[in-house]
């Protein structure tokens, strides 16, 4: 398990630096602090709208746009909730690690 978070975790920083010399054409400190921290977000929020999605929350709804929009019986549909299975832990906890990344590249920019 733990393999497969630091897989996730430097695929990241990896994703970081290719993105930063596709931005800005250099890495410096700067620029890998613009980039994890964008990137850092939308691994949390991607995770937390999946978490959100996995609970049920939109199970209603999704619901109401199958009955309206399709001629399937009632067996044939399932929930929001079933249809999509993507864990969602990884991307927290990668997330999590690349915004405290770069919190230390923060204060080793800013001392």
């Amino acid at each position: 398990m733990f393999r497969k978070y630091s897989i996730w975790v430097i695929a990241t920083q990896l994703l970081i630096f290719i993105l930063s010399l596709i931005t800005y054409h250099s890495i410096n400190l700067l620029t890998y602090i613009n980039v994890s921290f964008i990137v850092g977000f939308l691994y949390l929020l991607l995770s937390l709208t999946v978490f959100v999605v996995n609970k049920g929350f939109f199970d209603v709804v999704f619901a109401s746009f199958q009955h309206v929009f399709s001629r399937m019986t009632d067996k044939d549909r399932r929930p929001l909730s079933k249809l999509i299975t993507f864990k969602y832990n990884y991307l927290f906890v990668t997330g999590i690690i690349t915004l405290i990344i770069m919190l230390c590249a923060l204060v080793i920019y800013y001392k």
